[in-house]
């Protein structure tokens, strides 16, 4: 055991032990209860900061605006039919028509090779060709040939089977191989009796040298002719048949009610950008496929389409262009408007007068134009009177264009055309404009095709009304 003298410093030693012990006690206490205070300081920051976010933004929640609702042009153009198959046979026999005896035409992937056999093809350095011989023993009296590469044959069955082409046309084909030429397979086969080749203007250059130097050297000592289709054949796409007619008449009266929707909706603040969003938004509800626009403010609208890399916001009193189209089951449209911001008091006088004479411009066309008229003279109907106002040389580009299968095509409206005159069934955009630069820019465009009764008919809804709601008030 532990001696007396050994064990009274231990005790000692306990009660200093003890005396320590309630000291730091003490200062844990302070420093909790300090640590307490601070959490409590910033719990009390943290809801101040709150209010104050909340009164400074009137205690209510940020909410998105919501999105217009253009659910009126779904299913717009449901009703309309499609091109059906008996259209090609149609389609064949003006074809057969128009071509001279011994003769054939010749086309590569595009427009004119739906238009005649609904075959779709892209284009690759690889020549893959379709060829329409004149026939009298055909139901349609052509003869369709299909030229593939040998490797790519298995394909080509499968886009003749998804034309889905009447059984009066059953197209043949014919391959070729990689190390041979696809232009004397193409005569020999094809071509073996015929006298001249036509070729759509559209084809490749490469392809048109190929066929010629084969050709018209000669096969078998009997050398043809081949020349660029002619005025005769390039007209046959331009007149369209009622079928085609309700499709344009219907993707056009969607593309200009679109804009007719988005227009209470284009506010002071928008971009271009915005407003592009917001008319794609539409023309897809209205079922449209590969729409485009080109949305413009202000100055930006002097540049008939647009200045890459410089966007403008809508002010209070901006003037706005909205040049927009899309696809509908295989044809395209294409409309603008050209519309106001603000107080009607308020606007520049110069720039509602612009407006107004843009307008009389297409009016003049509608009014004057008929089957027979010269697309030259067409164009001059609108320049005339712009030119009249005083405002001739911001009339910077030809009057218009044709419309079908593609946006840009036969015939165009422009002055030097004085060779191509206007028929029954033709269909091109009637877009007259002012374009000062540095200032303002105005377009209005409608499509108008020539009807049965040899005068202009709109293909939209009509023209446009005024410069701020566009409707009829």
């Amino acid at each position: 055991m532990a001696s007396q003298e050994e064990i009274t410093p231990l005790v000692g030693q306990h009660q200093q032990y003890a005396s320590q012990n309630r000291h730091w006690g003490k200062v844990k206490k302070k420093t909790m209860l300090m640590r307490s205070m601070l959490a409590l300081s910033l719990l009390f920051a943290l809801a101040g900061g709150v209010w104050a976010l909340q009164h400074l933004f009137h205690q209510s929640p940020i909410t998105k605006k919501p999105l217009p609702d253009f659910s009126s042009l779904r299913g717009y153009c449901a009703h309309t039919q499609a091109i059906q198959p008996n259209e090609y046979i149609k389609r064949q026999k003006k074809l057969a028509a128009t071509l001279p005896e011994s003769s054939a035409y010749v086309m590569e992937g595009g427009p004119t090779m739906l238009y005649y056999t609904n075959i779709a093809w892209g284009l690759s350095e690889r020549p893959f060709l379709v060829v329409l011989v004149a026939d009298a023993s055909q139901p349609g009296g052509i003869k369709t040939t299909v030229v593939t590469p040998m490797f790519e044959a298995t394909r080509a069955v499968e886009a003749v089977k998804d034309a889905n082409l009447p059984d009066e046309i059953q197209p043949d084909i014919v391959e070729w191989i990689e190390h041979g030429s696809p232009y004397t397979v193409t005569a020999d086969q094809v071509l073996a009796n015929i006298s001249t080749v036509f070729v759509e203007p559209t084809t490749r250059l490469f392809i048109f040298d190929g066929l010629s130097q084969v050709l018209e050297n000669g096969v078998n000592g009997q050398g043809k002719g081949v020349q660029v289709a002619s005025r005769a054949l390039q007209t046959l796409r331009m007149v369209k048949s009622p079928a085609e007619l309700n499709i344009l008449r219907c993707v056009n009266h969607a593309t200009e009610e679109a804009i007719r929707q988005v227009r209470p909706h284009v506010n002071v603040g928008m971009t271009e950008s915005d407003i592009a969003t917001l008319m794609t938004r539409a023309l897809t509800t209205a079922g449209l496929t590969n729409t485009w626009v080109l949305a413009l403010v202000d100055e930006n609208a002097a540049f008939p389409h647009g200045e890459p890399g410089t966007t403008k916001k809508v002010g209070k009193d901006s003037t706005v262009l909205i040049d927009t189209g899309g696809e509908l089951l295989g044809y395209q449209s294409d409309t603008t408007r050209t519309f106001f911001l603000g107080n009607r008091e308020d606007h520049n006088q110069t720039i509602v007068d612009a407006w107004y004479l843009v307008k009389r411009a297409q009016k003049n066309v509608l009014d004057l134009g008929h089957a027979g008229s010269s697309c030259a003279e067409i164009d001059l109907s609108a320049r005339r009177i712009i030119t009249t106002a005083g405002y001739g040389r911001y009339f910077t580009h030809r009057l218009g264009h044709g419309l079908g299968m593609e946006m840009h095509e036969e015939p165009y409206m422009n002055q030097g055309n004085t060779d191509q005159a206007l028929e029954v069934g033709m269909t091109f955009s009637v877009e007259p404009g002012i374009y000062v630069p540095r200032e303002f820019g105005i377009r209005l465009e409608d499509i108008v095709v020539v009807n049965e009764e040899g005068q202009l008919e709109v293909l939209t809804s009509g023209l446009a009304d005024n410069p701020w709601t566009l409707r009829d008030e």
